[in-house]
């Protein structure tokens, strides 16, 4: 069983919509989390809404609660770095504002976590996960994604896209990335596995989101996939 520190670090850009239901499911999580310290850590991404103002009416009081705002928009890869910068716990988890990822998991990765194991993967392409609502044509883009993943980096890994993933913090302390936008998460992730940390699996259930927008923008994210596939076929460029 864990006994030690666990940061809960969620990006948000023009999240007003979502703010309250967040609130509300990492409520219900927190007391399923049974750690020696547990800390939330807001990173608020530039919004052009109201949502720096939202954080601050709802999680100001929120027992362990940091909020960070960012000058200007920088994306996930910029979310990314911000929280190795500022993260001083064991473990760091990272989940998207929209609660697509029940925060409820958080409790049950715990219990994965071996001690020779350095990073948790919420694995929604696991064969015992699954995927709800979510548009065919994204879909099939990430399925598309994940396969090629599988062939260059360890075939027994079955989600490398998505955000969901619990780290043994001092596994990303020295990571540099250099992709920007949503593929950043998978360049932590794989490069982490290419300097030998240990994963392990974690199958759950990837849901369409209940209140505003998606920020994927699908032509440029494949586009930067791409890019980051070429550089692994060249793994001397990483």
């Amino acid at each position: 069983m864990f006994n030690g520190s666990l940061t809960i670090a969620i990006p948000l850009y023009n999240e007003s919509k979502t703010i309250e239901y967040l609130k509300e499911r990492l409520s219900e999580a927190i007391e399923k989390i049974d750690v020696l310290t547990l800390k939330i850590l807001l990173i608020e991404d530039g919004s052009t809404d109201n949502t720096y103002e939202l954080l601050k009416d709802n999680f100001l009081d929120f027992k362990n609660s940091k909020i960070i705002q960012h000058d200007k928009n920088k994306n996930l890869n910029g979310f990314l770095s911000t929280v190795i910068e500022n993260c001083d716990t064991d473990l760091v988890v990272f989940l998207d504002s929209d609660c697509t990822f029940d925060p409820t998991y958080i409790s049950e990765m715990l219990n994965f976590l071996d001690p020779d194991v350095d990073i948790v993967n919420g694995s929604p392409y696991h064969p015992e996960g699954d995927i709800e609502g979510v548009k065919k044509g994204r879909l099939l883009i990430s399925n598309t994604a994940n396969a090629f993943y599988k062939l260059l980096v360890d075939k027994n890994i079955h989600t490398y896209t998505s955000i969901f993933k619990m780290y043994r913090t001092s596994k990303i302390r020295n990571i540099i990335l250099e992709t920007k936008g949503f593929v950043a998460v998978t360049e932590l992730f794989v490069k982490c596995i290419l300097n030998g940390a240990n994963v392990k699996e974690f199958p759950c259930i990837l849901k369409i989101r209940k209140f505003g927008d998606s920020k994927i923008h699908i032509l440029n994210s494949t586009k930067n996939h791409l890019l980051f596939m070429n550089k692994l076929i060249f793994k001397n460029t990483l």
